[in-house]
């Protein structure tokens, strides 16, 4: 008994049967119509200022790499004289201790 193979092509399996349909795009596709964007010089203008805007970011932070690390404070000197303060002897000075970062 030989086998029906109407719509099938060359016996290829499409991996539907026949009498489905084959599938479709969703509703919202087909019914959309074409949009068209509108361009303006002043949108074009806003980008351009944006990008150069970017472009001095990127710059001024290459400029503070390219800079290297900021080099530490140097200490001042902790052997100054003080004067005594208006409620203490003029002959009594407090003393002095240098301050090491250690």
């Amino acid at each position: 008994m030989p086998l029906d193979r109407q719509g099938i092509s060359s016996g290829a399996w499409s991996g539907r049967p026949p009498h489905l349909p084959g599938p479709q795009l969703p509703a919202f596709c087909r019914t959309r119509r074409p949009t068209t964007v509108a361009v303006t010089a002043s949108s074009l203008i806003a980008l351009r200022l944006l990008v150069l805007l970017g472009l001095a970011f990127q710059l001024s932070t290459l400029l503070l790499v390219l800079a290297g690390p900021v080099p530490p404070r140097q200490m001042t000197s902790t052997n100054t004289v003080f004067r005594p303060d208006a409620g203490t002897d003029a002959g009594e000075v407090p003393p002095v201790t240098p301050h090491s970062d250690r």
